[in-house]
């Protein structure tokens, strides 16, 4: 029996070794095919890129072309009116000699001599005239013959390539489908053998490879390095890593294995935070995040449920899987542990325990309380993207955390995102390791994942960009309660003092209605109106479009509003009128709007069964939110309502017995909506039942919640969280503390912090954009000041004083003062200085002209230049740069303060020249010089060495000698009044 024994396992070894033998052999073969195909499809790729450039380059060539032919027909279409012309002028001709050959012989006689000659002249003029149309005519046709010939060859080209494009992609097609039956071959294949595929072999961290890494104190499994090549995993030193092979059963091996059993999962809200058993990533929400088998207590995603493993129980051992993040998909968890962070008042408070993780390629924190029991909270404190532009990961240093204990500063590190755009203001996390090893891991880790992450350049989801929409310095902003667009440029501000109106770009503030308190406003463009919640009581009040503009206009009260709480408005009957509702506690009062002198009607009254806490309309119906439920109200005729929750569907009883709060409602479309609660988000269709099976989770606590189709933003204490309700996917966390939304949308936040700041969402996705962003700055000493004509008209802007106080402290900065004048460049306006004809040297500038005289000439020369063409004559610029270079400095200073003092001129204009420029223009203008004055006054005014420049057409021509400077004087004081008045 031994020796049968024996021979029995020799034979099975020799079976499983051949089997194994073939195996090995069929998966080369597999490979080979599998390499084969990829560098076929790699050659096609690359000649369909080269087809698509060559459909460029004829796309560039037909563009051209048809200008040719645009040039072509203009041309012709001159040639022929010029004929026509031509044709015209030589009948008036022929007409106009025989009538005054006519005249001639009844005057004088006919004399036959003569008119033989005339005829023959005029048949020799018109011959040559037809002759040289004709011969320009036919150059004109050869032309754009060639022309033509030219666009039938790059037509059938581009035809050709088309047809090669066509014929390449069908290629590319039938290659994809052939590798995606291999690969399907392959799979059967395999689970015909009894070997299963892992994805997961992929998605380990392979930087962990390096051998020379600050990462090598990471602990290795033994059971990993058959089944992963010899690649690392991260995990914690108590917790013992499995293979996922492990976790497989082998059918048809020979073996005796168990009949496997199908789990019984169950809906499950965790307490603390849970990983996916099946992908490792982090099971998000506040309830039911997922599901767990009844058997053998299998976790996992509602959607990885499916692709859990066939075998019930699974050992406990086997059920956790190695952590590692997929890098094509970006799924799984790389790295966790327990670190500190401080407390919300600061380092100086000290730290408090938290829950790192590194999860999809985010860095999830969650807070746990203080206690050596107490464990994390199922509520995410802070999540930071590492798709963020602006992410890094580094070390601390002692300045960096003044306020930190010396001995934890090496176990300190940051992590960095932004928060907005074109902002130094930066989303910043200081987090506090066990020790000086593990923050090197934990630094080494996200550095590494960032790199692979911009290897890998997965596709950037994020749809908002947070803008600060207008100057915080604005002191409107510090009290809004609501907000809206009203076009690109304009923006309403409902705050404690009232309706304003914002023109971002002027600068320029409305005030609209009287100064009573603004709660909410909705604008109503078909009907011309903008409705508030306004005052003390809380009514409802109506303005026309009209008073944005600062026009006085009636308003009118909607007086049984009183105590409202909000207002939506929508069209009904498909767009036949619009309908404005008002919600007040238990009761919605609905109200038509329309062209008459108090613009609405009373339409009908609906009850309701609980206190509204949202409400929109929804395709002529009224959805009301309520504690636990929403219900639609018919707004046109009468009927029931009906809720959006069925009562007969039991997979959506949780909600009615755990009450919560109904912050939002999508309409998908006509047959499904998205309920939001603030615990979490459910699909349900028209009649109520669960259309999908998967539920949105939210991170952390809902404090509100927009929708701008199709992305839905749940506002919390910390961040703001992007969903697309189409995919279901979380695409963008915005790591914004304390927003608030101030219209329906969320394009218009206010950010609640140190300094409060109106924040707008630039969506990326839609064409242009929705608001004109200015520039913003924190140092702004802009002032709201009221326009004296008119009260209800403010401007933001710089006071005088402080204008003037920032020109002087810009003026003692030698660079800044540099920067503001530049160099001489341009001395067309100096054509000749002094007697002679060549050119030559200015020495000095005059100083003895009389102030009228001197103000006219000096202004009339700096006139010039703008009317002139720069040209570059060296001789000139040595000339007028040695004389431009005597000035007082006193001249220079008014002139500097005459160029920055709010002038028109300055201001819109390009800047002058020269610093000389200035100086001529502000030295005559400048009253309170009187230096140059006397200056002036104490030589000849007739000297020649001192003659301006002449104001000409010919700038190289020399003044008249003989011509006093009183009628030059008065010609430049001409064009200095036309220079300056345009």
């Amino acid at each position: 029996s031994q020796s049968e024994r024996e021979e029995f396992e020799t034979e099975f070894k020799q079976k499983y070794e051949r089997e194994k033998v073939l195996l090995t052999e069929e998966n080369k073969k597999l490979s080979n095919e599998l390499d084969k195909l990829t560098t076929m499809f790699e050659r096609l790729s690359m000649n369909n890129r080269q087809l698509e450039e060559e459909m460029r380059d004829l796309a560039d060539k037909k563009e051209s072309v048809a200008h040719w032919e645009a040039q072509i027909t203009e041309i012709i279409q001159w040639v022929s009116d010029e004929k026509d012309a031509r044709g015209y002028l030589q009948a008036l001709a022929s007409k106009m000699t025989e009538e005054l050959e006519a005249l001639r012989n009844s005057s004088l006689g006919a004399r036959t001599t003569d008119m033989p000659w005339k005829m023959r002249r005029f048949a020799k003029l018109d011959m040559s005239a037809r002759l040289e149309l004709q011969s320009a005519l036919d150059a004109e046709i050869r032309a754009k013959q060639a022309i033509q010939d030219e666009l039938n060859k790059v037509k059938a080209s581009c035809i050709s390539t088309e047809c090669k494009l066509q014929e390449s992609e069908k290629k590319n097609m039938e290659l994809l489908t052939d590798i995606e039956r291999l690969k399907k071959e392959t799979e059967e294949l395999r689970s015909e053998k009894g070997v299963k595929h892992q994805d997961s072999q992929n998605s380990f961290l392979a930087f962990l490879n390096a051998p020379t890494s600050a990462l090598d104190q990471f602990e290795r499994s033994p059971s990993c390095i058959p089944a992963n090549k010899g690649r690392r995993v991260i995990d914690h030193p108590p917790r013992s890593v499995h293979t996922p092979t492990m976790r497989t059963t082998y059918i048809g091996s020979g073996l005796s294995a168990p009949k496997p059993k199908a789990h019984q999962f169950v809906v499950k809200s965790f307490n603390t935070p849970t990983k996916c058993n099946q992908c490792t990533s982090l099971m998000v929400g506040l309830i039911r995040q997922g599901c767990t088998c009844e058997v053998c207590g299998f976790s996992c995603h509602v959607t990885c449920a499916d692709k859990a493993p066939a075998v019930c129980p699974i050992p406990p051992e086997q059920t956790k899987g190695p952590l590692g993040i997929d890098p094509q998909k970006g799924i799984g968890t790389a790295y966790e542990g327990h670190v500190r962070v401080p407390k919300p008042a600061g380092v100086k408070k000290g730290w408090q325990r938290a829950l790192a993780v590194i999860c999809d390629f985010k860095l999830f924190l969650y807070d746990i309380a203080e206690g050596k029991a107490s464990q994390p909270s199922v509520i995410v404190s802070q999540v930071i993207d590492m798709r963020d532009e602006e992410f890094s990961v580094s070390s601390v240093l002692a300045s960096d955390v003044i306020h930190a204990n010396r001995k934890d500063i090496p176990c300190i590190f940051r992590v960095t995102a932004s928060q907005l755009f074109a902002s130094s203001n930066k989303c910043s996390i200081l987090i506090l390791a066990d020790s000086e090893n593990e923050k090197s891991k934990w630094v080494g880790v996200l550095n590494e994942l960032h790199r692979i992450l911009k290897k890998t350049k997965l596709k950037d989801r994020s749809v908002y960009v947070p803008k600060e929409a207008y100057d915080s310095t604005l002191p409107l902003i510090k009290t809004t309660q609501s907000a809206a667009i009203i076009d690109h440029e304009r923006i309403a501000l409902g705050n404690e003092e009232g309706l304003f109106v914002v023109h971002v770009t002027k600068d320029e503030i409305f005030r609209v209605g009287d100064n009573k308190k603004v709660h909410q406003i909705e604008l109503i463009p078909n009907e011309q109106l903008i409705a508030v919640i306004s005052g003390r009581n809380r009514h409802v009040r109506l303005f026309p479009m009209a008073a944005l503009d600062g026009r006085e206009t009636e308003f009118y009260k909607l007086a049984e509003t009183k105590g409202c709480q909000s207002i939506v408005s929508g069209h009904v009957s498909h767009g036949a009128f619009t309908c404005l509702c008002v919600a007040m506690k238990r009761q919605v009062l609905c109200y038509e709007l329309n062209q008459s002198k108090t613009h609405h009607k009373k339409v009908k009254e609906i009850q309701v069964q609980g206190n509204v806490q949202w409400m929109s309309i929804f395709s002529d119906r009224l959805c009301v939110g309520c504690q636990s439920g929403y219900l639609k109200y018919p707004l046109h005729g009468e009927g029931s309502p009906y809720s959006l929750l069925h009562p007969d569907d039991h997979t959506l009883s949780f909600i009615s017995q755990q009450p919560t709060d109904a912050i939002c409602a999508v309409e998908i479309s006509n047959k499904e909506y998205l309920l939001c609660f603030s615990s979490v988000g459910v699909y349900t269709d028209c009649q109520g039942r669960r259309s999908r099976q998967q539920e949105l989770m939210w991170p952390a606590t809902p404090s509100s919640c927009c929708y701008n189709a199709p992305y839905l933003s749940v506002y919390s204490e910390n961040a703001i969280d992007i969903f697309d309700v189409n995919s279901m996917e979380w695409i963008q966390t915005i790591p914004l503390k304390k927003v608030r939304p101030l219209n329906t949308e969320g394009s218009l936040n206010l950010l609640g912090l140190e300094t409060v700041r109106l924040i707008y969402f630039k969506n990326k996705m839609a064409e242009g954009d929705e608001l004109v962003v200015p520039e913003t700055s924190d140092n702004s000493r802009k002032q709201m000041v009221r326009n004296i004509n008119n009260k209800r008209r403010y401007s933001f802007r710089v006071p005088e004083e402080e204008r003037m106080q920032q020109r002087r402290e810009m003026l003692r900065d030698p660079e800044m003062r540099n920067k503001l004048i530049s160099n001489p460049t341009n001395f067309n306006h100096i054509a000749h200085m002094g007697p002679g004809d060549g050119i030559q040297i200015l020495k000095d500038l005059p100083m003895n002209l009389r102030p009228q005289e001197s103000r006219t000439v000096f202004s009339g020369s700096v006139s010039i230049p703008s009317i002139t063409k720069s040209r570059t004559e060296p001789g000139r610029s040595m000339s007028a740069s040695s004389g431009l270079a005597a000035r007082s400095s006193a001249q220079n200073g008014s002139a500097l303060r005459r160029e920055f003092s709010g002038g028109s001129y300055g201001a819109k204009h390009q800047p002058m020249a020269s610093p000389s420029d200035g100086s001529l223009s502000s030295g005559g203008l400048d009253q309170g010089s009187d230096a140059p004055t006397r200056d002036y006054e104490r030589e000849d005014s007739d000297s020649p060495r001192h003659s301006t420049a002449s104001n000409s057409s010919n700038l190289s021509s020399p003044p008249s000698p003989v011509s006093p400077h009183k009628t030059k004087s008065l010609s430049l004081e001409s064009s200095d009044h036309v220079s300056w008045d345009s």
